[in-house]
């Protein structure tokens, strides 16, 4: 995920550039921190960013799938499919994170 955003970033597909550098920022935490090489802070920089991805995604899940068909919109199902990803991706980083912070104790 961090080396797509970054490609993504060079090239300038990224309408907010200073958000996908806040996005780069928390996948590059996420990344060193499943291969225990981060410390402490950056698995709750990673857990912190992971769970703001749920978030999101529960909000774009109500959004795209409850409230853009009631109010006339067209039901997305690339940005439905995009959103379930994304929190699955951020919940089992979560979870992996909370097992290895275990496992350390």
């Amino acid at each position: 995920m961090f080396g797509i955003g970054c490609i993504q970033l060079i090239l300038g597909n990224m309408p907010y550039p200073v958000v996908g550098i806040i996005l780069l920022i928390g996948y590059f935490c996420s990344g060193l921190s499943l291969f225990s090489i981060g410390g402490k802070m950056l698995k709750w920089i990673a857990i912190f960013t992971n769970a703001i991805f749920l978030i999101i995604c529960i909000l774009g899940l109500v959004y795209l799938g409850i409230i853009s068909p009631l109010t006339g919109g067209t039901f997305d199902t690339v940005g439905l499919i995009g959103c379930v990803i994304i929190g699955l991706v951020g919940g089992f980083t979560i979870k992996l994170l909370k097992i290895q912070m275990l496992k350390a104790k």
